[in-house]
């Protein structure tokens, strides 16, 4: 009897173990960095199997219906309620081709959210974050379920306190240089270390645009590159204490039933 209980409070302790571990991973997991001033597109070196949408061959304007992102034949993911604008002061990373925006007063569309579907769950995510406020909200998803979520208000704090935060703002593209001086421009990199995604929202919360280019996921990365804003916190100590609580509840319920059969038997 002694043996099953042992094996029972185990098996309990393996059971919220595995629970925990087959969660998506929560926000803690994520580190964030950003990269030099001027620089406008991911570290694919340092990337695996990495794909990058410039937005260039999309149609000015606003879709609710969005567009499929391929990358010669492979089927990437999708985009839905997208704006998808020319080349101005506000984004266009180079200053040619078009950038992405979320805009309730340009789309003409109320449109404050815009979505990218992955068809497989990836562990990195970039993008050239232009004409920059506090308002553009990130949200990554797994299966349906929040794993992470970040108001770039971190990034226009992590900026202001760099000695160089000046090379940060205005348009450093030629065409535009030094246009909208009054907003950060930088390349923004997103690490999951603790799982992956297979969807990114992308909200605009104020009046203002969330302008980006250059959207760059991967399934993998070899290291975390650029001056880190938000590091990750590992989630091993959670694993660990849940197994922990599970094993002693479940050895707690087996010493409670071992001192009520010695006081049957004292009796």
């Amino acid at each position: 009897m002694k043996s099953l209980l042992i094996k029972s409070a185990i098996a309990s302790g393996v059971v919220l173990s595995l629970a925990t571990l087959s969660r998506p991973a929560m926000a803690a997991s994520f580190a964030i960095s950003i990269e030099n001033a001027g620089v406008q597109n991911a570290n694919l070196s340092n990337l695996v199997d990495a794909h990058i949408q410039t937005f260039d061959a999309q149609a000015q304007g606003y879709s609710a219906t969005g567009f499929q992102w391929k990358d010669g034949t492979k089927n990437i993911g999708s985009y839905k309620d997208t704006l998808i604008m020319n080349p101005d002061q506000y984004g266009a990373a180079g200053g040619t081709g078009k950038y992405f925006d979320v805009d309730t007063n340009r789309s003409g569309n109320d449109q404050k959210v815009s979505t990218l579907n992955l068809t497989s769950p990836q562990s990195y995510f970039g993008l050239w974050w232009s004409a920059g406020d506090a308002n553009n909200v990130l949200t990554f998803l797994s299966q349906g379920q929040t794993v992470f979520s970040m108001t770039t208000a971190d990034v226009v704090n992590y900026i202001a306190g760099l000695s160089n935060k000046a090379s940060y703002y205005g348009n450093p593209n030629s065409a535009f240089k030094n246009q909208d001086s009054g907003e950060p421009f930088a390349f923004i990199n997103f690490y999951d270390v603790g799982g992956t995604f297979d969807q990114v929202q992308f909200t605009n919360i104020g009046g203002t645009g969330f302008e980006s280019d250059n959207h760059t996921v991967a399934a993998g990365y070899k290291s975390i590159t650029g001056d880190v804003v938000t590091a990750a916190v590992p989630e091993s100590s959670s694993v660990l204490g849940v197994f922990v609580i599970g094993f002693v509840g479940a050895t707690s319920v087996m010493t409670r039933r071992v001192k009520k059969k010695s006081v049957l038997q004292l009796s």
